[in-house]
């Protein structure tokens, strides 16, 4: 089945779109975990927003799906980069945060790198020939082996700079699962059970499983919009360097230099210590603290 070039990039763009929402809407409502009293009504009101927000976030897969039916894994990926604009305004909007003056120019250059990197390959650079699943799980084991060591030394490196850097880990995750979207349209069989018998499957689900744990703990110990450039960035950057390895995808000089410099902002923006706020819960009122 092949997608218009025009209907995937509308995809993409509702997966970002929706992505971003979901995600502002766990970050707003991240106080269920650990700090309401169980089962007392603003644990049921923040739990049901952030389960709202998680749900959102999981039907975006669909949407990439298609997309990937008309556009290449870099470009896709790219796409997500979109999400930095559609955070910036929700975490204004919705979370009440205020964005200082380097912050906003480093989102702003992102923003520009992640666009570009996206949009000046060529667009069949990256199709289905020249799978090598060796390097797909590669791309997949390098994030997940971070991810654990942040997990066990989180008790000494909590705050607002970890939990960009655990924003960032989260991204790499994220960008990778279009290699196992990929490489199940063509090297998977047909039929659910040549999906069920696919390992690109489960990596998959590794890797969203993972990505979605640090993204949690991400929200606990910083800001969204300090956590956001950094996972949207590396949710570009990593399918773009695995592109090449993972589906023989082409390099351009004018494309790497915007690789390069989605890498130079995302730590600019990690090494920005921002003031941490208590995010606001949806719907909260005095009432709660009684």
């Amino acid at each position: 089945m092949q997608v218009p070039p025009s209907v995937a990039a509308g995809m993409a763009l509702s997966s970002s779109f929706f992505l971003s929402l979901g995600m502002s809407m766990q970050k707003r409502n991240i106080d269920w975990i650990g700090r309401h009293r169980p089962w007392d009504r603003a644990f049921y009101r923040t739990f049901l927003f952030w389960f709202i927000g998680f749900m959102l976030m999981n039907i975006t897969p669909v949407f990439n799906y298609f997309a990937l039916m008309g556009l290449p894994t870099n470009v896709v990926g790219a796409a997500a980069g979109l999400s930095v604009a559609f955070t910036a305004i929700l975490a204004k909007l919705m979370l009440r945060e205020s964005l200082d003056i380097r912050r906003l120019g480093w989102t702003i250059i992102l923003f520009g790198a992640i666009v570009s990197a996206g949009f000046l390959g060529e667009l069949g650079s990256s199709g289905n020939k020249g799978l090598s699943r060796s390097a797909l799980f590669f791309f997949l084991g390098i994030p997940l082996g971070f991810g654990v060591l942040l997990l066990v030394f989180r008790s000494r490196l909590k705050g607002p700079r970890h939990a960009a850097i655990l924003g960032a880990i989260s991204g790499c995750l994220g960008g990778f699962m279009v290699f196992p979207l990929r490489a199940l349209q063509v090297d998977a069989g047909t039929g659910i059970l040549g999906w069920l018998a696919s390992p690109y499957l489960y990596a998959y689900f590794a890797a969203g499983l993972g990505s979605f744990i640090l993204i949690q703990l991400a929200y606990k110990d910083g800001e969204m919009s300090a956590i956001a450039p950094a996972l949207y960035g590396m949710q570009v950057l990593w399918p773009a360097l695995g592109s090449h390895f993972v589906f023989g995808a082409k390099f351009f000089p004018a494309q790497t230099a915007a690789f390069v410099l989605v890498a130079i902002c995302v730590a600019a923006i990690a090494a920005v210590h921002p003031v941490a706020r208590k995010p606001v819960a949806l719907l909260t009122d005095d009432r709660d603290k009684q």
